[in-house]
């Protein structure tokens, strides 16, 4: 898990670095359970969430969530800022980006200039006022209005 956690670490400031790509074709997250679709354009308040691995051996003062502000605008620019803090697994520094985001059925894609793949965040729950994303496997944002 701690490979695993500098590893995307280290992904999350490498995004950070980089251009944005092209604006995105759809601005609607599909729900998986009623094939409803939510506008997702607006300013979001994020909180990302994982659990430590039950073999990997970690500090008791370790905090496994972090908070921050997706702002999703019409164009296909996302504003990322993560709010990090001392013993925050995510990291203890506050980041802002500014990439470019796209919609592929059930998937947020991040994506810089010249990222063929981008992140891709997969929209597990949407509503109007509330998405759930998974990032990998143990990652999941929350995102609410």
């Amino acid at each position: 898990m701690k490979t695993f956690l500098r590893s995307f670490q280290s992904l999350f400031f490498f995004l950070g670095a980089l251009a944005v790509l092209s604006a995105c074709e759809s601005k609607k997250a599909n729900t998986e359970e009623k094939g409803e679709t939510v506008d997702i354009v607006g300013k979001w308040d994020v909180q990302w969430v994982t659990t430590p691995d039950e073999s990997a051996q970690v500090s008791p003062d370790t905090n496994y969530t972090m908070n921050g502000v997706f702002d999703i605008k019409k164009d296909g620019k996302i504003t990322i800022s993560a709010y990090g803090y001392e013993n925050c697994i995510f990291g203890k520094d506050t980041l802002v980006h500014t990439l470019q985001w796209e919609m592929y059925g059930d998937t947020l894609n991040v994506k810089n200039k010249g990222d063929e793949f981008g992140m891709p965040y997969k929209i597990l729950q949407a509503t109007s006022d509330r998405v759930k994303l998974q990032l990998v496997e143990d990652v999941f944002l929350i995102l609410s209005k």
